[in-house]
């Protein structure tokens, strides 16, 4: 029993190394992970500088449907994210000012690494050390998690937060409370979590109902601010994705219709139902497309196999099939809103403790004629290092050449709204900008969303405006992306 224990304390801290000096290649040697201005990294910013300034989950950042909803400092409640990642930040925030963002990838790395930890934790204890092993580095390698590293932090906590939740529930001695306020967290930083919390509720048999408090103890907060700013406790400004990219309504579009307000959000809703249906069946084949290619594209197919095995086992069946329906639910948010590889991240390290036991299960299954070293993990675990190295060489090099390109567009945009900001500050006048967020914190000014044509079809000043829409105002009042000049000139 200790030589067993030292054994796979010593698969844990290899795992823990080499993931360990993988982000630390990354972020350091390659220095990528540069922010992006389209991220949502910056609103979160925004967020957390309104905490630290005593006006509560109050945003600068304007969506046209929260339009009707600004107070006298042109805020608008938050009602797209969540409120953990702005508690999480203010510190920092309060410590760095406005340049405390620049180093979120650094705070997302480290997410990334404790979902890595529980990984290894649920699959050593259920399959294994080598499996562990495998499942906590496929994770780590995989390009969804590189580039949630470099651009969203929401995302590695969400993939941290629901292996906490399932590591508790699925310990010896279950520990439900704990397991649903872990759950309860993640559901803070990204909403479609709240679609687990019911299996694992059922995962923790009799204890469900200790789960379910934990849960609800952390999201009942936040379902009151919900509640008092739209209406409905359960209500999300992404929910309007719905209805999105279909029928006449074009990518985002729906987020920034000021007419789209809260209060009218459910009967629009129960108009577009009917036209639905045909918009699940269109991306439905695409949002499977996708599911089946993570980890990477060469190894998604092992998940199956991995499934498949433990359904074959008794002891792991129950367990199997609850976790399986956790899984799908990306599959289910990429069906019904749009089919993005981000929403698979925060579920990732599920798919990859799957693909890993496929792995093994594969080498398991080697005809009896073969030499006994061939079903070794170091051979199994080497032959899924080279399934997968030609997906993460390429998204490695990738970061870093983005990162070189980001490097001089924050440089660019950041001098080009310091100028503007240097102009009009003390007027206090509300931004159109098409970079809501990152114009939001860097010129610490109320922003509206909107692009360069949608701007021009507002009513100008003194025009009729029975809606209430926001006017055009002077040249000063927008701020639309444009892309700076090549290195050297033209």
């Amino acid at each position: 029993m200790l030589a067993t224990r030292i054994g796979a304390h010593r698969w844990l801290l290899a795992t823990l190394a080499l993931a360990s000096a993988y982000w630390a290649f990354d972020l350091t040697a390659l220095r990528a992970g540069v922010p992006d201005p389209l991220d949502d990294t910056w609103e979160y910013g925004v967020v957390a500088r309104s905490l630290i300034e005593g006006r509560g989950f109050r945003t600068q950042v304007i969506h046209p449907p929260l339009w009707s909803l600004r107070d006298g400092a042109n805020t608008v409640p938050v009602l797209i994210h969540g409120p953990l990642l702005p508690l999480a930040l203010a510190p920092r925030v309060r410590l760095y000012g406005p340049r405390a963002l620049d180093w979120v990838p650094v705070l997302a790395a480290e997410l990334a690494l404790l979902a890595a930890f529980l990984t290894w934790r649920i699959a050593a204890r259920a399959f294994g050390p080598p499996v562990g092993a495998a499942a906590a580095l496929l994770w780590t390698l995989s390009p969804l998690t590189l580039r949630a590293v470099h651009h969203d932090i929401a995302l590695t906590a969400g993939a941290a937060l629901l292996m906490l939740a399932l590591d508790l529930t699925l310990h010896p001695r279950c520990r439900a409370v704990l397991a649903g306020a872990a759950l309860g967290l993640g559901y803070l930083a990204r909403p479609e979590l709240l679609a687990a919390a019911p299996v694992l509720a059922a995962l923790a048999g009799r204890a469900w109902w200790r789960t379910a408090l934990g849960f609800i103890a952390c999201a009942c907060p936040w379902w009151l601010h919900n509640l008092a700013a739209s209406g409905s406790p359960f209500f999300n400004l992404s929910s309007y994705l719905a209805i999105g990219y279909w029928d006449g309504r074009p990518d985002l579009s729906v987020l920034r219709d000021f007419t789209l307000t809260p209060a009218a959000w459910p009967h629009v809703l129960r108009e577009a139902l009917p036209t639905l249906p045909a918009k699940w069946i269109d991306l439905f084949p695409h949002a499977v497309k996708r599911a089946l290619l993570v980890p990477t594209g060469a190894t998604g197919w092992l998940a199956l196999v991995g499934f498949g095995a433990t359904l074959r086992a008794p002891q792991t069946r129950r367990v199997a099939v609850a976790v399986f329906l956790v899984a799908l639910l990306p599959v289910v948010v990429m069906t019904t809103t749009v089919y993005d590889w981000r929403y698979l991240t925060p579920f990732l390290p599920l798919w990859t403790i799957a693909a890993a036991l496929g792995a093994r299960t594969l080498a398991e299954a080697l005809p009896a004629v073969l030499p006994g070293w061939a079903r070794r993990p170091p051979v199994w675990l080497a032959t899924l290092a080279l399934l997968v190295l030609p997906a993460v060489v390429p998204a490695v090099r990738e970061g870093e050449r983005e990162a070189r390109v980001l490097e001089r567009r924050l440089a660019f945009e950041r001098a080009s709204i310091a100028e503007l900001s240097a102009g009009v500050a003390a007027q206090r006048e509300i931004l159109f900008s098409d970079r809501p967020d990152f114009a939001a914190w860097t010129a610490n000014r109320s922003v509206v969303w909107i692009t360069r044509k949608e701007f021009a079809r507002l009513p100008g000043t003194g025009e009729p405006n029975p809606q209430g829409l926001p006017e055009r105002g002077a040249a000063t009042a927008t701020w639309f992306h444009v892309e700076p000049e090549p290195a050297g000139g033209r």
